[in-house]
């Protein structure tokens, strides 16, 4: 196993509860606490017979009964009468703060579930703790290879491919949901491919009488601010990390006015409606529902369930984002095409798990992840497999809406593969937070973003050197 950089337990509340989505909220751990130690458990055997496992998911809050269904009903029963003696239970975190507490407690007594499913902003800091299996060459072999998963995937399953701790589990990439109604209306025939393009197409579907605006920003949410400012960040050629792992460069040119383009549209483009500035995801989304906005962009096929219900059930189709930034016709020196992030849920095993319980393990996980199993998840949750070939001859799954992320998945860019990043989403969300906070108050000078974002730099800077 590779010599790992360890980071302290009490580091891990800190920073990776701001790293999960705040859309996996639920139930309680159940038995997890005493399933997954390396010693067998009463009635158990580590000889591979008769071994119960743990699997800790986060709970699908928009069913959460249908997830249990899922496991307890249909996919537990299948590998366990595949599998005798091999004995599966599931449980589910109800907040970021229980699941966060459980690996705390786990990590510390060596006992607890035997997988943890995580978010791919948080495998960075899991790694750290050096508290988690690395996947041996033989590993991957008994998990059905690396080839098994979509390529951009594996780049957050660790530092490099002889040090990958997580087995994609399925993918979240994101995307432009625009409404079809409203492009017509306005004689617009595709979806911008440049940003020069996306603001000329807001600007005619804007009409603030109608309460009618070409797209939506969400400053005050706690997650979509950085996702939407690296983009642009990368875009233009500059990280907010260097690619050293050592230097924080949240202050760079490339930051700082990939920021300063996103407020542009409500300061200087006035695409975006003054009330904005308060929106968190929720409700930029529904103002999209409400057919008061034209594109929203960084959203995931997550999103369909309350589309289809909405009064834009019929008008809405999704596209991948634009690449090229705002003035420019190519991409600039360094510039990358990103359209997302590498987003998706992840399993990882602890150290304490080994031996015959270990093996069982990793068995389940390569059943879970199987063509039939990633596309009952999908039936299930709206989730994109991670496994290439659960797209193949799936009629739900070669859709227009699903090859519109599909196309977006092949230019994710991974986050810089750090424990301080987690730190870093916070910060970078307190600086949008008061840049909105100034323009609604009549406060805001232009100044203010390069100066906050040269506060915040120091702030992860520090991260980076603990």
């Amino acid at each position: 196993m590779a010599k790992l950089k360890a980071i302290s337990k009490r580091k891990i509340l800190a920073l990776a509860g701001i790293s999960l989505s705040g859309t996996l909220v639920v139930a309680g751990c159940g038995s997890a606490a005493t399933s997954g130690s390396s010693a067998p458990a009463k009635g158990n055997s580590a000889g591979g017979k008769n071994i119960t496992i743990t699997v800790y998911v986060g709970r699908y809050n928009a069913d959460p009964k249908a997830q249990e269904n899922l496991f307890k009903n249909t996919l537990i029963p299948e590998f366990e009468k595949a599998n005798p003696g091999v004995h599966i239970k599931f449980s589910a975190w109800s907040t970021a703060a229980e699941e966060n507490t459980s690996i705390q407690t786990s990590l510390a007594t060596k006992q607890g579930p035997d997988i943890f499913e995580l978010g791919s902003t948080l495998i960075p800091t899991a790694y750290a703790t050096n508290g988690f299996h690395v996947f041996s060459q033989q590993d991957w072999n008994t998990l059905g290879g690396q080839k098994k998963f979509f390529p951009a995937q594996m780049t957050m399953s660790g530092p490099s491919p002889d040090k990958y701790i997580a087995v994609p589990e399925y993918m979240q990439p994101f995307g432009m949901v625009y409404n079809k109604k409203m492009f017509a209306a306005a004689g617009i025939k595709t979806p911008p491919k440049t940003w020069t393009e996306f603001v000329d197409d807001a600007k005619k579907m804007t009409n603030p009488s109608k309460d009618q605006w070409g797209t939506v920003i969400d400053p005050s949410d706690s997650f979509d601010p950085w996702k939407i400012g690296w983009g642009f960040t990368k875009q233009l050629g500059g990280d907010f990390i260097s690619k050293d792992l050592k230097t924080a460069t949240l202050d760079s040119k490339e930051s700082i006015n990939g920021l300063k383009f996103w407020f542009d549209w409500l300061t200087k483009y006035h695409i975006v409606s003054p009330n904005d500035l308060t929106y968190k995801a929720v409700d930029a989304d529904k103002a999209f529902e409400n057919g008061h906005v034209g594109m929203e962009i960084m959203r995931a096929p997550t999103m369909v369930p309350a589309l289809s219900k909405s009064v834009v059930k019929n008008d809405y189709a999704f596209a991948p984002m634009p690449t090229i930034p705002y003035g420019m016709t190519t991409l600039p020196a360094g510039g990358v095409p990103t359209q997302t992030i590498v987003s998706g849920q992840y399993f990882c095993i602890p150290n304490y798990v080994t031996g015959a319980r270990y093996q069982a393990v990793l068995k389940f996980l390569k059943f879970l992840t199987d063509v039939k199993q990633q596309q009952e998840f999908f039936k299930t949750y709206g989730y994109m497999p991670a496994n290439l070939d659960a797209y193949q001859n799936d009629p739900e799954l070669n859709t227009d809406l699903i090859k519109a992320f599909i196309d977006a998945e092949k230019n994710a860019s991974p986050t810089p593969f750090t424990g301080a990043w987690g730190n870093l989403e916070v910060v970078y969300g307190g600086v949008a937070s008061k840049i909105a906070n100034e323009i609604a108050t009549n406060s805001y000078k232009e100044a203010d973003i390069a100066n906050l974002l040269k506060a915040a730099n120091a702030q992860v800077q520090s991260s980076l050197q603990q």
